[in-house]
């Protein structure tokens, strides 16, 4: 696994992210599993990588965004 250097702030922001999920059913997360959830649901939202329900399509926030040509 890859090693990211992430700043304070970043971390500080991460560590109340956790915070607030630290709550029964989930239990506690570790810092590795709370920002691959983050980067996770940011590259869904962007069309990175696919939905859980939908594996087979991927179009990216900037292609959705695209004005069709006339």
């Amino acid at each position: 696994m890859a090693k990211l250097e992430v700043d304070d702030a970043l971390l500080e922001g991460l560590d109340r992210f956790i915070d607030d999920r630290h709550r029964s059913p989930r239990g506690h997360m570790t810092r590795g599993e709370a920002a691959s959830a983050i980067i996770r649901d940011w590259l869904m939202s962007q069309g990175y990588v696919p939905l859980p329900n939908d594996p087979d399509t991927i179009t990216t926030a900037l292609d959705g965004a695209e004005v069709p040509k006339a």
